[in-house]
């Protein structure tokens, strides 16, 4: 590779940095900010989803209100998991993304992303015990790191394609 091809991909491998990091922090930032709700505010929050969904689908914007009140105390528990293997999906996403571009072995790069993000999922549940109506529950860092973890699969088989298909354009053009 000449010198001139290492600058450009150089340079594009500090701007992807720059901007996997600040993604990273939004994220936490994020995180941390639905963790500081008290109860009753993250649950009107949950409500609000639900609503909208219900009001949404064609199957159930229809319902009566007690039937729709019904369906959303039953399936507010799934939305709040959902919702946090969500977002830590994305942040294992964006940890598996800045660590790739990282020379580093492919199962050190794993085990960081999974590391970091799982220590985040801790450290988010002892900051929910702070927070009035909230605690602090195992099975959400369980679901917070199964979370990442996917993510982390995620950026593995995008990187896999990618190579593959990069690797077929080379043997063919060859």
């Amino acid at each position: 590779m000449s010198k001139d091809k290492e600058k450009v991909v150089g340079k594009k491998n500090f701007i992807l940095k720059i901007i996997f990091i600040i993604l990273i922090i939004i994220t936490c930032i994020v995180i941390f900010l639905f963790s500081s709700q008290n109860g009753e505010k993250s649950s009107g929050v949950s409500e609000g989803v639900l609503e909208s969904i219900i009001n949404f689908l064609p199957s159930t914007r229809d319902l009566p209100a007690d039937e729709k009140q019904v369906l959303i105390e039953n399936s507010q528990f799934f939305i709040r998991k959902t919702a946090h293997f969500s977002v830590y999906t994305l942040l294992g996403i964006e940890l598996m993304g800045l660590l790739s571009l990282y020379e580093i072995s492919k199962r050190r790069k794993i085990l960081i992303a999974l590391l970091c993000g799982a220590l985040y999922a801790i450290s988010d549940e002892i900051h929910q015990m702070f927070s009035p109506g909230r605690t602090a529950k195992i099975m959400d860092v369980f679901i917070d790191s199964c979370g990442v973890v996917f993510g982390i699969v995620i950026v593995n088989l995008v990187l896999m394609i990618v190579k593959r298909v990069r690797d077929s354009k080379v043997s063919n053009s060859i």
